[in-house]
């Protein structure tokens, strides 16, 4: 229902996001989150955004073999201020197939640990999990955050932040598949 509306905005070239929780409920998920053992917890309220998608540092593909679709954060103004930085699962819809729901793991940041060109802004980056079409460059994308896995944070090197991206990969497949979050 949600991402048909913003795609019925879309095609009237309103980009558009829809507001973060409430402080008080974020403050619960990423509690109920350091309390499971799952390694995610579910969004009281999803998180969706649409906006198009630009080009990044291209860093996602090249340096650690996650290609990423980042959104434009100009197109997006301030709508990511409430939204508390780290790793989501979330469901993508892409302008060719806006009813067919990708299952992708989305981080939300200032990337700090490329100390050579963090950030001045928060983005976000999903990387659609089963995807291997071409890029979407100027295309629309629309993404739902439904489940909270991991604050953001700094790692000491690639092949720390490599390995944890692939965990954050399986993480949020596990948090997809489960059936609980939609």
């Amino acid at each position: 229902m949600v991402m048909a509306l913003l795609q019925a905005l879309a095609l009237l070239g309103i980009t558009t996001a829809l507001r973060p929780p409430p402080a008080s409920q974020r403050h619960r998920h990423v509690a109920a989150h350091a309390a499971s053992g799952d390694g995610w917890s579910a969004l009281e309220r999803s998180f969706c955004v649409r906006g198009p998608v630009a080009r990044g540092y291209g860093r996602g593909g090249k340096t650690l073999g996650v290609p990423t679709a980042n959104l434009d954060s100009d197109a997006l103004g301030d709508v990511l201020g409430g939204l508390d930085a780290g790793v989501y699962a979330a469901y993508c819809a892409t302008a060719a197939a806006p009813d067919a729901l990708e299952p992708a793991v989305v981080n939300v940041g200032y990337a700090p640990t490329f100390e050579d060109a963090p950030n001045p802004v928060k983005i976000v980056e999903a990387h659609l999990l089963d995807y291997a079409g071409a890029d979407f460059y100027g295309e629309a994308l629309s993404l739902a955050l439904v489940a909270f896995q991991r604050p953001e944070m700094k790692f000491g090197g690639l092949d720390e932040l490599k390995a944890q991206i692939a965990a954050d990969c399986a993480t949020a497949r596990e948090a997809l598949a489960d059936g609980t979050v939609a």
